[in-house]
């Protein structure tokens, strides 16, 4: 992962150096990809808006990889024109991209919910969550994914997201920059073989990670969400990876995140190319620490005075977007000292 991630600005799509792109960002990107790229509408929004899609590749392993399906969790899909950029250059590099377009047919979604993005919400324009929407499909989008995977029948699915920068990794001080599941296909949280592939395409992920980005990674707790993509393509036995991005510290626009996202998303595709992926144990995968909801702040005041009825006393104050927390924070980390302390 490394030396992608050191040769990241050849690739850089600067088009998309903000948060919140919206439809009209991309099109532009669409429109430019070059002929190795079909480019093709796949349906159309409750809104009418056209939804594309992005195919590469003539190899006999299909992978599947949307982004956006929330509206405003724009990671994946900035990092995705990266990606495309790498697959259309020609460089050193000629031989791990070679095998990527020869082993692999790949099916890009670079924004499921152009409604939503538009608005900057994550649901869609009927205020519904697309990523709740797999059973009953009252969503033009959830139609559109699950057409996908007939028509295409992918062997791999990445499902890309963002989560809140508040997250940390396990119960440490350090963000969850980035969160992996291998949902499971059903209520008895069976591991099937190809919720197992999976797994091992996580554990091939996270150990590069660990080596760019160490300790700042975590897994979300696998309970059985039925309405939920992740777990309606595990149980059509094609192995998803659900990768959220989240926060870095002084990286407001996501920048970092997006970066490092590039190189993920590149070490999973040469996995599954060289079937790397396959001999990795499925133990680590559950070694990875669990996400830990709000378990960071943006700021804390250690010790602070606070004096309430004329009685004073010291305790840590937290501070989050529209919250205060005033208590015990020593296992908390927040954002201002991990900057503080670079």
């Amino acid at each position: 992962m490394k030396i992608f991630l050191d040769n990241y600005s050849r690739y850089k799509a600067s088009e998309l150096d903000f948060k919140k792109v919206k439809q009209s960002h991309i099109l532009p990107l669409l429109e430019n990809l070059p002929p190795l790229f079909v480019v093709e509408k796949i349906g159309k929004s409750f809104e009418n808006r056209d939804i594309y899609g992005v195919r590469v590749g003539q190899g006999a392993k299909r992978v599947l990889a949307w982004s956006q399906m929330h509206g405003d969790e724009s990671t994946a899909t900035r990092s995705l024109f990266d990606l495309f950029h790498f697959l259309a250059a020609d460089d050193e590099f000629n031989s791990a991209r070679s095998a990527m377009l020869g082993n692999l047919s790949m099916l890009f979604v670079p924004m499921l919910n152009p409604d939503g993005a538009e608005r900057w919400q994550r649901e869609n324009a009927q205020n519904i969550d697309i990523n709740r929407d797999a059973r009953k499909r009252t969503t033009p989008e959830a139609q559109i994914l699950q057409q996908l995977h007939r028509n295409f029948q992918p062997h791999f699915a990445l499902n890309l997201h963002d989560q809140n920068k508040y997250y940390s990794a396990g119960n440490s001080k350090n963000p969850a920059t980035f969160s992996f599941l291998a949902a499971p296909p059903d209520h008895n949280d069976t591991l099937s073989t190809t919720r197992q592939d999976a797994i091992k395409l996580i554990v091939c992920a996270h150990k590069a990670l660990q080596q760019v980005l160490p300790h700042r990674a975590a897994r979300w707790n696998d309970d059985y969400e039925p309405r939920a993509f992740g777990e309606w393509f595990q149980a059509q036995q094609v192995a998803t990876v659900l990768v959220e991005a989240g926060g870095y510290p002084n990286d407001e626009e996501g920048c970092r995140v997006r970066h490092f996202h590039f190189g993920i998303l590149l070490t999973m595709l040469q996995s599954i190319a060289a079937n790397a992926y396959s001999s990795e144990p499925i133990e680590p995968y559950y070694a990875i620490p669990l996400n830990r909801e709000n378990g960071l702040f943006d700021r804390i005041e250690r010790q602070a005075a606070i004096t309430i009825d004329g009685r004073t006393f010291t305790t840590d104050v937290g501070y989050r977007e529209n919250e205060t927390v005033t208590g015990d924070l020593s296992d908390y980390g927040s954002y201002e000292e991990m900057m503080s302390n670079d």
